[in-house]
């Protein structure tokens, strides 16, 4: 290896890297990630699919484009540090987090711009004191409560979701208390989502809100166009953002390459309390989805399944000759037992028999499984929001820990107010429903003996007996029902037979319940002292329980959303570095690929290519110190040579020609030691090869000769001069891949394995990095190879040319 300035190392290298697995894939990849947890591997293809691989390579479950997607483009990946949930972006701008155990969506995020990368960090098990001194928060007793949460010895059971959630979302339905999958969470992660336009997000465990950034408000000459790496330190100090933006108003395809370096003191120094907040919000949050499903169960429910018998009504209501209403032609029929000729071919030729018992059992199945809704899944839901929102209330109440963050109390006791009018609503549908259903009962059993009679058929006595009571019934139901509409002009008769499903639609009430009659009712109504008490929760009579639904959402989203304003604030970006310019219209499409990690609990390192690949040479970035880390940044290049002949090819007995330069087709970080790179060369016989190898990062940082830049600096990274490297630095391990063209590749230092992806990118091959491969189990490999390299050089021929 040699860095720039020719100095050429040819330190002894072995065979390493031994391969496990070569597969075909059915499309073209576009993205790939590592599980850090399990032997796990997701793939995005061209098609909009993401696919989830075992090491051996068995399919564990395949995500099709989800049906609310309009873009098949997969942006990004990115896994929660515990390995259990993968994120997954569009084009479109929506984030859907996935279940690694069935693909079942378990949040989806609206960005409303396109997300271009995303970055799922851990935070580290220390913070620091007020003293200046690190501390372990282990030891803190507010830690050790982070997640800790009894409330579900002492609420009421939740009952299962209806099996129609679980279909639509693969899951099993059985932890309804963790929809969101947030239960054993150690510490605190955050998911940082960068999209175009320069707007960054940060969400704790992946769903609650904790800060966000435009740097258009920044800085109002910037234009970004398109944010390449997102990464926050693992203290949460510091935020840093490579981006570009366009370079020349009158042709935006002249680039200009920036990093943006932002801090934030607040958002470090209550990383307790925003755990504390954000693990609140996952509780409620998934609450609200259960809340949810539960309000579009009871809809679907609910059917139209009097729409049919109210035309039918309104039908007859305009073609009958005989004067007065319908209501007045089924009252003559309860009272007196007769009706007119009309009302009698209706009754049989019109609803007929059959069809009106069809209809009481369809009334009566779809009203008793509206109630059961109500009764077991929406108020024992709805006692749990209450609990934990007058939690919320008393966290926000303690200004100095929570409403520094921007927890409001005033907006919580609204989210409050509007759960309690929801829930008053609710009750208010149970009583409807009940009443309703009385009423039909007693409607379809006369109804269905007056048809009867009518057809000579004989009644049975069970049915046939009408008390005064049922009579009552059946008057009150024609009374209320069968009512003239003022709105109909020109026609005889209204019917509003759907009391129960006005409540189920986004619209008021057409026909609001009476409660002047209920004595409480009365009784607030007539105290103005109890009107003002903020204990009351308003009745709101007019409104649906779909509208107060809609209500309820935005009280709570205000409430949790609110303290990602404030923290954002707080998130000051401090410094700007330039580092490359592309003013040739000819670069619009250049491709910057990057990768970035955490060092310890502030180090970030950056690696960046600076141009198109395949690249002469690669640049590392870092932050000097904790002291100057927002003001200065310093930088390497790296350029590969010599890498050696017969040592990258022990398994041949002929020596391959030497390559005196290599290029950069891709580059990752493997750990904190080491930087795994993906290389090609081009040897004296014109072959193009692949050599997979690892740097050490750490003797690159013994060295000392990191070049440091200030953000002051008019002069682009790339204008720098560079010294030379000593002898310290040398590839630790490399493998050239035989019969192979590679394009991109990922790697897991946790797992210990790496995925190269062919060139033509419909092919993979995994290697296990830290085995040396046999000879023997080489040789044979090789000579399976060579039966296929006539195969592989059609088509490399194919690809797009990486040098080119």
């Amino acid at each position: 290896m040699y860095i720039v300035r020719g100095q050429v190392h040819e330190p002894t290298m072995q065979y390493f890297f031994r391969k496990l697995e070569e597969k075909n894939l059915s499309a073209e990849v576009v993205q790939m990630k590592w599980s850090p947890k399990m032997d796990l591997i997701a793939l995005a293809n061209i098609q909009g699919e993401v696919v989830l691989h075992r090491l051996q390579w068995q399919r564990v479950w395949l995500l099709p484009v989800p049906a609310e997607e309009t873009s098949k483009i997969v942006t990004a990946l990115a896994w929660r540090p515990d390995g259990k949930v993968l994120a997954v972006s569009y084009e479109s701008g929506k984030v859907f987090l996935c279940d690694v155990e069935n693909a079942a969506i378990l949040h989806k995020m609206e960005m409303g711009l396109t997300v271009n990368c995303m970055q799922w960090i851990n935070t580290d098990d220390k913070t620091n004191s007020s003293n200046g001194n690190v501390t372990d928060t282990n030891q803190d007793a507010n830690h050790q409560d982070i997640f800790q949460d009894n409330s579900y010895t002492y609420l009421p059971k939740m009952a299962p979701l209806p099996k129609s959630y679980t279909t639509t979302n693969r899951g099993t339905g059985t932890d309804v208390h963790d929809i969101k999958r947030l239960q054993g969470q150690e510490r605190l992660n955050v998911l940082v989502v960068g999209m175009a336009s320069g707007r960054v997000q940060l969400y704790a465990f992946g769903i609650a809100p904790v800060g966000h950034v435009d740097l258009k408000e920044y800085d109002s000459v910037l234009t970004p166009k398109e944010m390449k790496s997102v990464m926050l330190s693992s203290d949460l100090h510091t935020l840093w953002l490579m981006m570009e933006q366009v370079n020349n108003a009158t042709d935006e395809s002249a680039c200009q390459g920036i990093l943006l370096s932002c801090n934030s003191t607040l958002l470090s120094s209550r990383r307790i309390e925003i755990a504390q907040l954000s693990a609140k919000y996952g509780k409620i949050s998934s609450l609200m989805e259960y809340l949810n499903q539960t309000v579009k169960s009871m809809s679907e429910a609910w059917e139209d399944i009097l729409l049919e018998m109210e035309s039918k009504l309104n039908k007859y209501a305009e073609s009958k000759p005989t004067p007065g209403t319908v209501c007045d032609d089924f009252l003559q029929l309860l009272m007196w037992g007769k009706s007119c000729q009309e009302l009698q071919a209706f009754l049989l030729h019109e609803l007929t028999e059959k069809g009106l018992k069809k209809l009481g059992h369809s009334v009566e199945n779809s009203y008793c499984n509206i109630q059961k809704l109500i009764l077991k899944n929406l108020q024992s839901v709805g006692q749990m929001l209450l609990f934990h929102l007058t939690e919320l209330k008393g966290m926000s109440l303690w200004y100095d820990k929570y409403g520094v963050l921007g927890l409001s109390p005033a907006s919580v006791q609204d989210a409050i107010i509007a759960l309690g009018s929801f829930m008053l609503k609710a009750n208010e549908l149970l009583q409807v429903i009940d009443s309703s259903l009385t009423s039909f009962k007693a409607f379809f059993r006369w109804l269905y003996v007056i048809m009867m009679r009518l057809a000579n058929e004989t009644v049975p006595p069970a049915i046939s007996k009408m008390n005064q009571k049922n009579v009552n019934f059946v008057a009150d139901f024609l009374t209320e029902n069968f009512t003239d509409n003022p709105e109909n002009e020109g026609k005889t008769s209204g019917f509003t037979l759907e009391r129960v499903g006005q409540y189920l639609k986004k619209e008021d009430l057409q026909l609001v319940t009476d409660v002047s009659r209920n004595d409480w009712y009365s009784f607030i109504q007539s105290s103005p002292i109890m009107q003002e008490s903020p204990l009351l929760y308003p009745h709101q009579p007019t409104k649906s329980l779909i509208q107060l639904h809609e209500q309820l959402q935005t009280a709570i989203n205000t409430a949790l959303n609110r303290p990602s304003t404030i923290i954002g604030q707080h998130l000051q970006c401090n410094s700007m570095f330039k580092l490359y310019n592309s003013p040739k219209k000819e670069d619009a499409k250049r491709s910057w690929p990057v990768s970035q990690h955490c060092v310890g609990s502030s180090l970030i390192y950056i690696v960046m290519l600076p141009q198109q690949v395949p690249s002469d040479s690669l640049y590392i970035i870092r932050q000097p110190d904790q002291e100057e880390r927002s003001s200065k940044i310093e930088f390497l290049k790296l350029c590969f040579g010599t890498l050696g002949d017969s040592s990258l090819n022990s398994s041949t007995t002929s020596t391959s020609p030497a390559c005196s330069q290599h290029q950069v087709l891709d580059a990752c970080f493997y750990d904190d030691e080491t930087l795994s790179l993906l290389l090609h060369e081009m040897n004296s016989e014109g072959e193009n090869l692949s050599i997979l190898c690892q740097l050490s990062l750490s003797a690159l940082i013994r060295t000392q000769l990191f070049i440091k830049l200030s953000s002051g600096d008019v002069d682009t990274m790339l204008q720098k001069d560079v010294v030379s490297v000593d002898a310290g630095i040398h590839v630790t391990q490399s493998r050239r891949l035989e019969n192979m063209k590679a394009g991109r590749f990922a790697v897991s230092g946790s797992r210990k394995v790496s995925c190269v992806v062919f060139s033509n990118f419909r092919r993979v091959r995994i290697f296990d990095m830290e085995t040396e491969d046999d000879n023997e189990d080489e040789s044979s490999d090789a000579s399976v190879l060579d039966t296929t390299k006539e195969i592989n050089e059609e088509e490399n021929k194919e690809n797009i040319s990486l040098t080119g």
